[in-house]
């Protein structure tokens, strides 16, 4: 149990220690949340792209069933 406490400490102080750091470098958590975002926007760009190809795709197949 003392072990667990000691551990459960460390990796607290650490994490601590990392937001501390985060929050004082410059652009830190702003930089991490930009990086983010621009992530999310190309994630949001690719799936659009083949949504739209794919409605493409199946209007295609629809009219040559059609005719």
């Amino acid at each position: 149990m003392k072990k667990a406490m000691i551990a459960a400490s460390i990796v607290g102080a650490a994490a601590a220690g990392m937001i501390i750091y985060l929050s004082r470098k410059n652009g830190g958590m702003k930089g991490l949340l930009q990086k983010a975002e621009s992530a999310a926007n190309n994630a949001r760009e690719m799936a659009n792209r083949h949504l739209r190809k794919s409605q493409q795709k199946v209007n295609t197949m629809v009219n040559e069933t059609m005719a």
